[in-house]
């Protein structure tokens, strides 16, 4: 049985690379394990070159690493023995050499800019840059400048559809987006597509099993897998106090879950693992959980404008998980698919757990994958209340927009009105995202929750 390849958005920013950028540059594919950044990479190099070679840090024997080191003023040599060892012949301007997990070899990274300016073959390296600075100025080693670089998310909506068979959903979801017109009948199962894209996530494994099977047992065992390689990735690196580290990871659904008081928000509180932690101890662990591309932090601006990024709050932020399907598989923790009330609730279609932190992570997960950054804002008054709390900021045509994401079916907007009538002259569109249909009140435009896809 072939290997069910999956159509990616990246593919179209490789091709451009390739066009404009190669071979001067060498494309740094940046996302987290078992993304699909690899697969892609040798997808590319299959269709787009005569001849591929992979290169893995995380099994190249000592022969290929010592290349790196020892054999860069003999490129004819250096090409000789990769060609060998990997039993494929390289042309000149006509093959494709991939570095693999690159963050693994700094030193492979660091001969990037001898062997581009050889010129004769194309570099694409995949990786994360967890660790990779610290190893970098300790090793003293130079990077090159010469390095063109995407991220590479988990699967979208969009591309969870196209697993499917689905190219047309998203089109209709455009249509009705820029028209302001409801869905009506389609809206109720573009809604239980949506909850399956959450419920399975976008991790390629996964959403291979359940394109291939509809088997939520499968998409639960490979959804645990990836956790467990995370763990175990967070456990052996040493840039980061691993405890630290962990503990973060671990504490994401509680503390996205957390409204025990009627000023409390979901914000990250360190002090809820321990309550002598200091923002400084963690920083290093919260940022390599973000090179790494495992979790996806929200900052929060004191003094929104278009610019967005001029106030940031390095106190408050909000911790969300990269890929929400893996998030309900660390919420639900080691309990059998069976008993998982998530996975049963979209099976019938009766959504009656509280799913609100699930929403929100899945929100953030749109926003970040379509290009936005994540940042809210929070608002106290003098006794120390909570006034005002708008989940997510984003920036369309030089206006600031403030978005509410609601998943109950009751709820009010008062923090959206306060927003616009304080900050009015830089707000543009109010937006929320709610479980219903598509509809506009005053200023207020109402759009179902997978709009977030389309952002």
């Amino acid at each position: 049985m072939s290997k069910m390849v999956l159509k990616r958005k990246v593919y179209a920013k490789m091709l451009e690379w390739k066009e404009k950028y190669a071979p001067e540059y060498a494309l740094f594919i940046k996302g987290a394990r078992r993304v699909g950044k690899t697969t892609i990479a040798e997808e590319f190099g299959k269709n787009e070159y005569k001849s591929c070679i992979t290169i893995s840090f995380q099994s190249a024997n000592d022969t290929i690493r010592d290349l790196f080191v020892n054999s860069l003023l003999d490129l004819d040599y250096f090409f000789n023995v990769i060609q060998m060892q990997y039993r494929t012949k390289l042309y000149p301007r006509e093959s494709l050499i991939i570095l693999d997990e690159i963050q693994l070899y700094p030193l492979a990274r660091q001969a990037l800019k001898t062997l581009l300016a050889d010129g004769r073959y194309d570099y694409i390296e995949t990786g994360s840059l967890a660790g990779i600075t610290k190893k970098t100025k300790k090793a003293d080693i130079l990077i090159p400048s010469e390095e063109y670089s995407i991220e590479m998310f988990p699967l979208d909506f969009e591309e969870f559809l196209w697993a499917m068979g689905d190219e047309v959903t998203v089109d209709i979801m455009r249509e009705h987006y820029q028209k302001c017109k409801p869905l009506n009948q389609l809206h109720r199962d573009i809604l239980r597509k949506f909850r399956e894209y959450m419920c399975v996530g976008g991790m390629p494994q996964a959403v291979v099993a359940y394109a291939e099977d509809k088997d939520f047992e499968k998409v639960d065992f490979a959804k645990k897998e990836i956790l467990a390689l995370y763990q175990n990735d967070i456990k052996e690196q040493e840039e980061e106090n691993s405890q630290y580290v962990g503990s973060i990871l671990e504490n994401i659904p509680s503390e996205l879950s957390r409204h025990d008081s009627p000023n409390a928000i979901n914000t990250f509180t360190l002090t809820h693992i321990d309550k002598n932690a200091r923002y400084r101890e963690y920083s290093g662990a919260l940022h390599w959980l973000t090179e790494a591309m495992i979790v996806n932090v929200a900052r929060n601006i004191t003094d929104p404008s278009p610019a967005l990024t001029l106030s940031m709050d390095d106190d408050r932020f909000k911790c969300y998980l990269m890929d929400t399907g893996l998030l309900i598989n660390l919420s639900f923790g080691d309990g059998s698919y069976m008993d998982n009330d998530f996975y049963r609730a979209i099976l019938t279609d009766r959504l009656h757990i509280n799913e609100g932190m699930f929403v929100e992570n899945v929100i953030a997960q749109c926003l970040r994958t379509n290009g936005h950054k994540v940042i809210f804002y929070v608002e106290y008054d003098k006794q120390g209340k909570m006034a005002m709390e708008i989940d997510f900021l984003i920036r369309i045509d030089r206006k600031i927009v403030p978005i509410k994401a609601k998943s109950g079916k009751q709820y009010t907007i008062k923090s959206l009105l306060k927003f616009k009538e304080k900050f009015n002259n830089k707000v543009g569109k109010q937006y929320v995202l709610h479980e219903g249909d598509l509809r506009v009140e005053g200023e207020v435009v109402y759009l179902p929750y997978y709009m977030a896809a389309i952002l």
